[in-house]
């Protein structure tokens, strides 16, 4: 693994005396491309602030490439120099989109030459440049705002849900500009709801669930409120009733994708777990294929690419998802 150019260290966070970030450990690799993944309210935004060098962390250490930092220092500024952090709904000056671009280089003194024009065509806005930033879309501001960062070439990018606003057809423009960063060598690290996308453009994927760092990243995440009935316990989420293995009263679970059994019968097994729906949508990695059915609400589930053609399954086919109670992650108490 290469040098890490964050270390993490104990690190606590609270806001307004609630906890919001618990990592007891975290390296982050230099020239490495990490994505964050989670629910709303994981943590993910918070801790790109901490990365930022913007949040002081409650208790704990923060190093950046092998020096600890001190939010008094004078050497903070040298730091955060290094490094730029572009969220979901960023802020543009009310001026033109070359004056936005270039805000960063004159900060920073440096010079314009062409770097404003390239950073635009980089994100798809060539020919943008004399236009008043107040008209833009908010996908065309977020592509403002990356261009603006590819700008000042810092050594770390922090992309919070960078494609989140970006039109569909221009999501595939910021996805080559994440992963030709990385190819550069720079640290970039961001964070997504789509986990697919993160894997597909990240070396490495690291789930936050409720400001902790869980072994992997969960999908299929219900909150709700948990029930008994018949000496049974069940955790009701959105109209689905799904049986736990015990007393536990979780706000939280996740389902694994790959532990859901998908049929377009009703199975007769021992799992207590089964739901009818529709396929809503299918895509396909190295893995195999992605479903997404709607039994009420959205579930995900990934099967063979052999099963998905022995079953004839398509968008609109009517199914049964199955699964058991050990497939079930109980986040929360």
């Amino acid at each position: 693994m290469a040098a890490p150019v964050y270390r993490l260290r104990d690190l606590r966070l609270e806001l307004a005396a609630r906890p919001v970030l618990d990592i007891p450990t975290l390296d982050l690799s230099l020239g490495e491309v990490t994505a964050f993944v989670g629910p709303n309210g994981a943590g993910k935004t918070t801790l790109l602030r901490v990365l930022a060098l913007l949040l002081p962390p409650t208790a704990g250490t923060v190093e950046f490439r092998g020096q600890p930092v001190s939010y008094r220092a004078r050497n903070l500024t040298d730091f955060r120099q290094q490094v730029t952090m572009v969220g979901q709904s960023p802020l543009l000056f009310r001026r033109s989109v070359r004056a936005n671009v270039a805000y960063g280089l004159r900060a920073h003194r440096r010079p314009v030459d062409g770097r404003v024009e390239s950073a635009l065509a980089a994100v798809g806005l060539a020919g943008f440049a004399d236009r008043p930033a107040w008209k833009l879309s908010g996908g065309e501001s977020q592509r403002v705002a990356i261009a603006r960062a590819l700008a000042i070439d810092p050594s770390v990018y922090l992309f919070d849900e960078p494609t989140a606003n970006v039109d569909r057809e221009y999501v595939g423009v910021i996805e080559t500009v994440i992963v030709q960063l990385g190819a550069a060598g720079k640290t970039v690290i961001l964070t997504s709801h789509n986990l697919e996308q993160a894997y597909h453009l990240s070396d490495r994927v690291v789930s936050l669930v409720s400001g902790r760092i869980t072994p992997a990243p969960l999908v299929n995440v219900l909150r709700g409120a948990t029930t008994r009935r018949h000496d049974a316990y069940y955790f009701e989420s959105d109209g689905l009733r799904i049986e736990i293995a015990d007393a536990a009263t979780p706000q939280v679970i996740a389902i694994t994708p790959e532990d859901i059994v998908v049929s377009v019968e009703p199975l007769h097994s021992s799992a207590r777990n089964s739901f009818p729906g529709h396929i809503v949508s299918v895509d396909s990695d190295d893995r195999g294929i992605v479903l997404a059915v709607d039994c009420g609400r959205p579930l995900v589930a990934r099967i063979t690419r052999h099963s998905y053609a022995e079953l004839g399954l398509n968008i609109g086919t009517a199914v049964w998802l199955t699964f058991k109670s050990s497939a079930i992650h109980l986040l929360s108490e």
